[in-house]
C-alpha cells in the first residue's frame, strides 16, 4: 500500500481558512524529502464545493467526508470520522496548522492512531536517514529537533511558518466524498457563536503598541494606551498572557489563536516572544521592543532593541515627545 502524507484542510463559513495551503506547502516538502503522495481531507456538513475548489487550485486529491453531525466541528466526531476513513490511506503523517482547532485535535487523534505527536512544528531538517521537526521551546529562548519513535506522526503546523504557494499544477486533482456515521460521543456542537467586533480594527492600523505581562499590572495599560496616543492609525494589541489575564478582550490579541498582523511600526511592550506571539505579528515592517530581560525571543525579530523597565522607559518617551511638540 502506498504511503501518504494527509492534509486536514481547516475551513470557516464556507470558506478554506488561508493556514490550510501553509499546511499544503508544508506536505510537498514534506513529499520531496519523504517520498509520499499527499492526499487533502475536509470534512464537513456539505463539502464538495470546498474540495472540488481545493482540488482545483493545488492539483492535489482530496477526500471529502460528509455528516450532518460535521456541520460544526467537534473534536470527538472529526477523531471518529479521521480513524474510521484512513483504514486505506496509510498516511506516515497527519498534518494540520497549529490554530484552535489543530490544538485541540491533534493528541487525541494521536492517542487514537498510536502515533507521535509534534506540536508547532515550523521547519524540518534530514537527520540521519530520519526527518526531524523543529519547533521552538521555553518561550523562544531555544529550538528542539524532535525524531518521532513510531511509524505514524501528527503534525501540527505553526501559522506562519510556510508560505502559501503561488503557483500549483495546472491539473486538477481527484475529488471523493464519502458519507459518514456519527460516532459514540460524549458531546455534540450545536452553534458556534463569534465574538461581536467593535469599532478596534487591528488590520487596518499602521501602528501597534502591544502590551504583554511584561508591564507588571494591569494599572499600567495606560502607558499603552498613551503612547498608542501620539500616532495617526494606531491601535493596542495584547499578547495571550494579557487577556488571559483579563487585562484587556480577546480581540486584542495577536499570535497564533488571535490575530495575525502586518503593520508598519510594532511596538512590544514587555513581550517575552513566544513562537504562538510570533507567528501574528512577524510580518510587520518594523518592530521595536521593549523588555527587561536582554535574552526575551521578541528581540530575535526586532529591528530595535530597547533593554529596560517598561514602566520606566514609556514615562521618559512620552515626556521627551512632549517636550519635542512644545519646543
Amino acid at each position: 500500500m502506498k504511503e501518504r502524507i494527509l492534509v486536514i484542510a481547516e475551513h470557516h463559513k464556507g470558506h478554506i481558512v488561508p493556514t490550510t495551503y501553509e499546511a499544503i506547502t508544508f506536505a510537498l516538502e514534506l513529499n520531496s524529502l519523504a517520498r509520499a503522495k499527499v492526499l487533502v481531507m475536509i470534512l464537513g456538513k456539505s463539502v464538495n464545493g470546498m474540495a472540488n475548489m481545493l482540488a482545483e487550485t493545488t492539483g492535489l486529491d482530496v477526500l471529502g467526508l460528509e455528516g450532518d453531525h460535521l456541520e460544526f466541528y467537534n473534536a470527538e466526531q472529526y477523531k471518529h470520522a479521521i480513524e474510521h476513513a484512513i483504514g486505506n490511506i496509510n498516511p506516515l503523517y497527519i498534518c494540520m496548522t497549529h490554530t484552535a482547532m489543530g490544538l485541540d485535535l491533534a493528541p487525541g487523534l494521536a492517542v487514537r492512531l498510536n502515533a507521535s505527536c509534534i506540536t508547532a512544528v515550523e521547519g524540518i531538517k534530514p537527520n540521519g536517514g530520519k526527518l526531524s521537526f523543529v519547533r521552538s521551546m521555553y518561550g523562544g529562548k531555544i529550538q528542539a529537533e524532535i525524531i518521532p519513535e513510531l511509524k505514524k506522526s501528527i503534525i501540527t503546523l505553526l501559522p506562519g511558518a510556510w508560505k502559501a504557494r503561488e503557483r500549483y499544477p495546472d491539473k486538477k486533482g481527484s475529488v471523493q466524498i464519502k458519507d459518514v456515521h456519527r460516532g459514540v460521543s460524549i458531546s455534540r456542537t450545536f452553534s458556534v457563536k463569534e465574538s461581536e467586533e467593535e469599532s478596534l480594527n487591528l488590520d487596518d492600523a499602521d501602528v501597534i503598541v502591544a502590551a504583554g505581562r511584561g508591564i507588571g499590572t494591569e494599572e499600567n495599560l495606560h502607558l499603552v494606551k498613551d503612547l498608542a496616543k501620539i500616532f495617526n492609525k494606531s491601535a493596542i494589541g495584547a499578547s495571550k498572557a494579557v487577556c488571559d489575564l483579563g487585562w484587556l478582550g480577546y480581540k486584542y490579541q495577536i499570535g497564533m489563536t488571535g490575530r495575525t498582523v502586518s503593520p508598519r511600526l510594532y511596538i512590544a511592550c514587555g513581550i517575552s516572544g513566544s513562537s504562538q506571539h510570533i507567528s501574528g505579528m512577524k510580518d510587520s515592517q518594523t518592530v521595536v521592543s521593549i523588555n527587561l530581560d536582554p535574552n526575551a525571543a521578541i528581540f530575535n525579530v526586532s529591528n530595535y532593541c530597547i533593554v529596560e523597565d517598561v514602566t520606566t522607559f514609556i514615562p521618559v518617551l512620552l515626556e521627551e515627545y512632549k517636550n519635542f511638540v512644545e519646543a
